[in-house]
């Protein structure tokens, strides 16, 4: 699937259900998240462990940590967070610059991934 994103006219791909199973089970992302949003007002890098069991954690700061469950739905993933948003979905896009993860129903960029790490070495 080709799109446009928000910041400009880069081609988009929109991963399907497969790659985000093998992007994301059992993997750390860490997403440079854009300044401005609610949960980190000043942008930033925060690490997102999704277990290969379902579990999926944020660190957003020293003081908070999201904690809930994730599930593929065929071109995106949804997480219920404990301690947060509840059917939270997201689309990931890979663009000619690189992975971004978007909100599935606005689209607004949630943040791109800077690096994939196995496994939860953030311990969260």
């Amino acid at each position: 699937m080709t799109a446009l994103i928000a910041t400009g006219t880069l081609h988009a791909s929109t991963m399907n259900e497969m790659q985000l199973d093998g992007l994301l089970s059992g993997n750390t992302l860490y997403l440079n998240i854009p300044a401005g949003g609610p949960a980190l007002p000043e942008g930033g890098i925060v690490p997102f462990k999704y277990g290969a069991d379902g579990s999926s954690s944020a660190r957003l700061s020293e003081e908070l940590t999201l904690v809930g469950k994730w599930k593929l739905e065929h071109d995106h993933y949804c997480v219920d967070w404990t301690n947060g948003p509840k059917n939270s979905c997201t689309k990931i896009v890979k663009t000619d610059d690189g992975i971004s993860l978007i909100d599935y129903k606005s689209d607004e960029i949630r943040g791109k991934v800077e690096k994939i790490v196995p496994g939860n070495p953030e311990g969260i």
